[in-house]
Order: structure tokens, then sequence, then C-alpha cells
């Protein structure tokens, strides 16, 4: 029976005391859906306007989803990813595998070194923070994990490393050489003593000599 085409009669109404309550009730459901669909979009807005990379992984390692950060940072689109295991983007999987092993035991990890491998080849250093997340039971659904690019953090470091090394390799010259100077002037003090040696030695033998042509001439 299919329903008539036309609304129902004054009477109809009100022998039918159940419809505005159903309508009550569908207005209730389609203003409780507008809101979640309004903080569903909230979330992502968020989500997408980290920088940082942020990706959910399931109890079986499987990417359940990513931002565009991550997209970018693994030049992988969204959907390529969904589904993958997260280990193979790192340069050393066994190390992401025993990470995401430790957020399970111990329900998060913080500053987690890893590196990333961009499908061109190119590296970026992260330190991961993560940690598990729950369902309204309590269930644990998986990890959500947030990647920090400390790639130029660590050229800084390195900057500043070999900025050091060159400064102490700078003093430690500096040191011999003033070590040399000192050296030079002791020897150059040595010597300048050693001729005013000579010369007073020269200059006794020549009294020496004087005298003893003297003595004869005395004696005569």
């Amino acid at each position: 029976m299919f329903p008539s085409p036309y609304p129902p009669s004054t009477m109809d109404r009100e022998n039918s005391p159940a419809l505005p309550s159903i309508s009550r009730d569908v207005s209730e459901r389609k203003r409780i859906d507008e809101q979640l669909q309004a903080t569903s979009k909230y979330a992502r807005s968020l989500i997408e306007a980290s920088l940082d990379p942020l990706v959910a992984i399931s109890p079986e390692g499987k990417i359940t989803d990513v931002n565009e950060a991550t997209v970018k940072l693994t030049g992988i689109p969204r959907d390529k990813l969904i589904g993958t295991d997260f280990s193979d983007y790192f340069t050393e999987p066994k190390n992401a595998r025993d990470g995401y092993r430790q957020v399970f035991s111990q329900k998060f990890v913080t500053d987690y070194p890893l590196t990333i491998r961009h499908k061109d080849g190119r590296l970026t250093d992260v330190l991961y923070n993560a940690s598990v997340f729950r369902d309204v039971q309590g269930n644990v659904l998986g990890v959500f994990a947030a990647a920090r690019d400390v790639t130029s953090q660590k050229e800084a470091e390195a900057k500043i490393a070999e900025q050091r090394a060159r400064e102490e390799q700078r003093a430690r010259s500096s040191s011999g050489w003033r070590r040399l100077e000192r050296f030079q002037k002791l020897t150059i003090g040595r010597e300048l003593k050693m001729i005013e040696l000579k010369k007073e030695i020269e200059e006794l033998r020549k009294e020496t000599d004087s005298l003893r042509r003297a003595a004869p001439a005395e004696r005569s």
C-alpha cells in the first residue's frame, strides 16, 4: 500500500496523536546529526591545520588516517597511505615498530627519534610523540602519533658543533704558537746571554794577556 499523496485531514491529525511526537524525534535527530557533522568538520580542520605530520595507527600497525602534513612529508596520497604498514615509511622500520610497541606497553612515547623517507629519496629527521586512543567504552583503538621535523634543528646543531671544533682548533693552534713564541724568546734570551758571556770571557782573556805582557817589563 502506497502512502497517500495528499496531506492528512484535520480529523486524521486528531486521530493520529503520535505524529507530533514523531516529528519532534525526527527534528531532534536531525539537529544531533548536524551538530555531529559540525563537530567532525571542526576536529578535521584542527587536524589539517597542524604543521606537524599526524597519523592514526591500528593495533595491527596499519595506517587508518593521516593529515596533509604527512602526505607532504612522504609524497604519497592519503588514500595510498591508509591501510599500509606505518613502518614502511621509515629508514629503520624495526626502530619504528619498537617505538610503536613501546606506546602500547607504556601508553605513550615522547621525543622518539626516527627518519622518514620521502618517495623521491629525501630524508627528514623527526621526533615522535604518541599515545593510545580509546573509544567511549575505554577500549584501545590504536595509536595517535605526531611527528616534529627536527631537520633544521639538527643542521643548526651540526653547524654549532663544527664552529666549536674550529674554535677549539684555533685555540690549540694559538696555544701552540704561544708556546713556540715563549720557547723562541727563551732560546734567544739564552743566546744573548751566551754572547754577552763570550764577550766578558774575551775581555777577561785580553786583560790577562795584557797583564802577562806587562809583567816581564816590570821585572826588568
